[in-house]
């Protein structure tokens, strides 16, 4: 807990985010759901079948509690820069044209883009898994369908670090935060898009495989650092910054279990359990020695700053989740302790509304499993503290290239090295806004972990 407590406040001085730009080559009008044509949108049309598919593409399946069809969801894509298709935002319910009655997908991606003013620089599920793959293809990193979730905020006028306020802002961010299952207790890096756009002419926009705390482990709530040793790829660096992936353990259950047998107060050690923080530590910058060596700097420790700042890019955002269906618990299966199991704890059982509601339906005869829609605990309360964002670029230029995990980045793309996705910094010398957060509740009709 404390090491939770010491991410969290050292944000503002700490931690950053590399915001580069890629172009998105969309196909489509911005209406989501609908596939692209010659003139107006269509809804229902998949893909043509001349089209490349991207691995990301079809993957969800619907499980026995969804009832909207498989194909219907695959009509919600976009063409990504790479011109294959890929799967984007779509709602969690929809009107299944076969029937005309309201189905399921049982799963959310967040905030609709459609209103965002960013929403036309595109949202292309997976195309970064995508980039890696074709670069290391002995080392990918796939990552599920419903973990993609977006949030945003439209005209932001931010703050700035010497008090007042600055521009007009839009920022989106698109980021898979799997918390239904094992993967992120040893997996650091998960896709992230990054947007931000100002009326001064500030712009960043960034996609990639963000680094989220050390491969192969994760820092437990209240437990400590949780270390595991294997992680997917194998590849993945372990970057010593304020990142992290804080996820609740068994550790929590345990305390909180203690305080009511002892007749305390256990509210503070319920909520321990009640939620995961993602910070994201981002820096991303590029420094020229004196003999033209370039040097990348994605927040490496020990990184020698005292040469030539082309540019940087900071922010101090991090990824709240409450009520994850998950928490990790080394007894089980997989590690996998299932948040609705607690509540036949007897301590728990009648502590908070969560429980009493899943104990109710228990003896009305109802079983409720962790992936039934009536399960409070599917993930989709989430905030994104977007708080703030750094750009300095003195170059003229403000079109880069990386490879996937931003870890290298040019002015020409170089394929042979996977410096293949476009990144735009706009040339902006120096600058600091501040964004504040943005909640939402996302729970809608069938959802349900996985989530």
């Amino acid at each position: 807990m404390n090491r939770r407590l010491r991410l969290l406040s050292r944000f503002a001085i700490a931690i950053g985010v590399s915001l580069l730009v890629v172009v998105m080559q969309l196909h489509i009008t911005p209406n989501f759901g609908q596939a692209p044509t010659a003139s107006a949108a269509v809804p229902y049309q998949l893909p043509p079948s001349s089209a490349k598919l991207s691995y990301s593409y079809g993957l969800w399946t619907p499980t026995k509690f969804d009832t909207c069809p498989k194909w219907l969801h695959d009509t919600y894509w976009v063409y990504g820069p790479d011109n294959k298709v890929y799967p984007t935002w779509h709602p969690p319910t929809d009107t299944d044209p076969n029937t005309g009655k309201t189905c399921t997908y049982g799963h959310e991606h967040g905030r609709n883009p459609n209103s965002s003013k960013l929403v036309s620089w595109g949202l292309p599920f997976g195309y970064v898994n995508e980039q890696l793959s074709l670069s290391d293809p002995q080392h990918p990193r796939h990552e599920d369908h419903v973990g993609h979730k977006i949030e945003w905020k439209n005209d932001v006028r931010v703050g700035l670090p010497g008090g007042g306020t600055g521009p007009l802002c839009q920022i989106l961010v698109k980021l898979h935060q799997g918390t239904h299952s094992k993967d992120a207790f040893t997996n650091n890096m998960h896709e992230l898009f990054y947007y931000v756009s100002c009326d001064n002419g500030a712009k960043i926009k960034w996609q990639g495989m963000h680094l989220f705390g050390g491969a192969g482990k994760f820092s437990g709530v209240c437990g400590g650092e949780k270390t595991l040793g294997y992680f997917d790829p194998t590849t993945s660096p372990t970057i010593d910054n304020e990142s992290a992936r804080i996820i609740p353990d068994k550790q929590c259950l345990d305390n909180l279990v203690a305080k009511v047998k002892q007749g305390q107060n256990a509210s503070t050690e319920y909520y321990k359990n009640y939620f995961e923080d993602w910070t994201a530590g981002f820096i991303h910058g590029l420094y020229r020695k004196n003999d033209g060596q370039l040097l990348d700097h994605y927040g490496q420790e020990g990184f020698n700053r005292n040469y030539s700042k082309l540019f940087d890019m900071t922010a101090g955002t991090y990824f709240r989740v409450s009520v994850p269906s998950r928490y990790f618990d080394p007894t089980k299966v997989d590690n996998l302790g299932r948040r609705i199991d607690m509540c036949s704890i007897p301590e728990i059982a009648t502590l908070q509304g969560d429980c009493i509601y899943v104990n109710n339906l228990l003896k009305a005869g109802q079983k409720v499993t962790w992936d039934d829609p009536r399960s409070p605990f599917n993930g989709t309360t989430r905030v994104v503290h977007f708080d703030w964002v750094a750009v300095r670029n003195s170059t003229n230029t403000d079109t880069w290239y990386s490879n996937a995990m931003g870890t290298i980045i040019r002015s020409q793309p170089d394929a042979s090295k996977g410096i293949t996705i476009q990144q735009t910094i706009s040339k902006t010398r120096d600058a600091m806004y501040y964004f504040g957060n943005q909640e939402g509740n996302f729970d809608a009709d069938g959802v349900h972990a996985p989530n």
